[in-house]
């Protein structure tokens, strides 16, 4: 074999490594990237369940303080995001129930959480009682 031969094959070898070594590279950073911002959702997630659970509770006391308010809020902040509660009252075989839905939001992220509400009465008195939450 002549010089230029070897050397052609030699140069073939070092750009098919160098191409490799980028690739690999590029790979690494692609999977370190997912992974950051993989962490990163999962924290926006919980940060806006954190904010919606807030918002509910804070309508139930809300409620449970003056048991005729059905507004809702509009776009509350709260720790680095917002939320915001939706109430809707309904009728089920002559039970009144009141669906109280609170969306909270941070970054890119919202996640809700809600609960039904059942009027009872007692005498002139009337309560609204818990019936399910998610």
């Amino acid at each position: 074999m002549n010089k230029s031969k070897i050397a052609q094959r030699g140069g073939v070898i070092i750009r098919v490594l160098v191409a490799s070594a980028t690739l690999m590279f590029m790979a690494g950073a692609i999977v370190g990237l997912l992974h950051t911002y993989g962490q990163k959702q999962q924290v926006y997630h919980r940060k806006a369940l954190a904010i919606s659970e807030y918002g509910l509770l804070t309508s139930l006391q809300k409620i449970g303080e003056q048991p005729s308010w059905t507004r809702g809020f509009s776009k509350v902040l709260y720790d680095d995001g917002w939320y915001e509660v939706k109430i809707e009252h309904m009728l089920e075989n002559d039970t009144l129930l009141m669906k109280v839905v609170s969306t909270g939001h941070f970054g890119p992220v919202s996640d809700s959480r809600q609960c039904i509400l059942k009027l009872e009465t007692s005498g002139n008195d009337s309560i609204w009682v818990r019936h399910s939450m998610y």
